[in-house]
């Protein structure tokens, strides 16, 4: 009764699973890898974003550059109080009788502090630049990872469905034939225990590609949608990691790494900002100029003026000494960075290899020949050719030689991917 109750909720829980799948994902989309790398730029709320940051940096580097307003002052007198014995106008006496003054000032910045804001800026746009690309190389390693596993987990499952399907197909018939005592009940459980077995494995690959295409939608700003991977199986046979060499693809990364220019820039920009804490300790210069109707020693009064800061207690001593602290510590990143982005590369080059070796010694009929003699197997055990052991051992066999086999494949894309994602750039590319 146990086991009839174990069956009965995996059953379930594999429809459920389906309906779920069902009514989650509405719309079906095949797709290629180029298609996916498309959409995903175009479409990524995270990229549009992203996009915008650097927009904004870039319109700082406009401003920046744009020089300080002028600054015109108006006075006038309110009241006159002696307009009843020199004459004029009581209120607001705009005449030669009241007060009216007008001055202009102009702000210069010295020591080369525009340029140098200019500068700052712009760095800062190659830093963002440098963000979204690199933002770019992330979400497109995600996005083509999840675009192979989809794939892949799809071939799995078609091994399941191709053994569960002969295995319904064989105890449906194999029930009448136990009623009737033609066919061993111990026999016949122990097949329906691997159909079993079968079902609650597939349903785990399920959840998975569930899981994998949600997060496939996420990226492609879509919901509902079942993307079906259209890749092209052959394009990776042609790749081998013989004509790359460690230290070229070190050397690439150093070029191409975006998470690597960041801290580069990052390090410009410490350059620049001592250099403009530097150049604030000098004071900037305000020339004016302007008249006074009756406000000085004379009648129509006409000046121009100068003013300067006189740096006596203020030398901008706090900001340069942060400045160079920061300068410092931009140095200590960057040789952090270079040493993680070499060690990045390492690894994906050491994991490469380990996989490709074993791909080039796995030889592609093995699972064809796998297909072919399954159900010569199923047909030998009908005929009690063979026992139900071995009937057993090679269907269980012809299941984990064919999603070994799979693994293998994604884990050779996977790792053509590691190497480009390391990189920075596509080395080794796949359609």
């Amino acid at each position: 009764m146990l086991y009839v109750k174990r069956i009965m909720l995996v059953f379930l829980i594999a429809y459920s699973a389906h309906f779920y799948g069902q009514n989650i994902f509405r719309d079906t989309l095949k797709l290629s890898l180029r298609q996916a790398d498309s959409l995903m730029i175009h479409r990524n709320l995270f990229l549009l974003a992203e996009k915008c940051n650097l927009d904004a940096s870039k319109a700082l580097i406009i401003q920046a550059g744009i020089f300080s307003n002028p600054t015109l002052t108006i006075n006038q007198n309110v009241y006159n109080t002696e307009y009843k014995t020199n004459g004029g106008r009581e209120w607001f006496d705009f005449t030669d009788k009241g007060e009216t003054s007008l001055q202009l000032e102009q702000l210069f910045y010295l020591a080369g502090k525009r340029n140098k804001r200019i500068k700052l800026a712009g760095l800062s746009a190659d830093k963002e630049e440098s963000v979204y690309f690199d933002l770019v190389r992330s979400l497109k390693y995600s996005m083509r990872s999840d675009f192979f596993t989809i794939y892949f987990l799809g071939k799995i499952l078609a091994v399941y469905d191709r053994e569960i399907a002969s295995l319904s197909t064989f105890t449906e018939v194999a029930a009448g034939q136990v009623e009737k005592g033609y066919f061993s009940k111990k026999e016949f459980l122990r097949i329906k225990s691997m159909l079993f077995a079968l079902e609650n494995e597939k349903l785990g690959y399920e959840t998975q590609q569930i899981s994998t295409l949600t997060e496939f939608n996420v990226l492609m700003q879509t919901s509902g949608v079942c993307y079906v991977p259209q890749p092209d199986e052959h394009s990776s046979d042609t790749l081998s990691f013989l004509k790359l060499k460690l230290e070229t693809l070190i050397d690439t990364a150093y070029q191409c790494r975006r998470d690597l220019k960041s801290v580069q820039s990052d390090l410009q920009i410490s350059q620049v900002n001592l250099s403009y804490q530097k150049a604030l300790s000098l004071p900037d210069l305000t020339l004016s100029g302007g008249w006074d109707r009756n406000g000085s020693f004379v009648h129509n009064y006409n000046f121009i003026g100068l003013q300067i800061d006189l740096p006596v207690f203020n030398r901008n001593q706090g900001n340069i000494k942060s400045a160079r602290a920061t300068l410092e510590n931009s140095k200590y990143k960057l040789q952090s960075m270079h040493d993680r982005v070499k060690a990045d590369v390492f690894n994906a080059y050491a994991s490469a290899c380990e996989t490709n070796k074993l791909y080039s010694a796995f030889d592609p009929g093995f699972v064809a020949d796998l297909d072919q003699l399954i159900n010569e197997m199923l047909k030998n055990y009908e005929k009690k050719n063979i026992s139900l052991v071995e009937f057993l051992d090679y269907y269980d066999a012809y299941k984990q030689n064919s999603v070994q086999v799979n693994n293998l494949l994604l884990n050779r894309v996977v790792a053509f991917e590691n190497i480009n994602y390391a990189v920075g750039k596509d080395i080794l590319p796949i359609n």
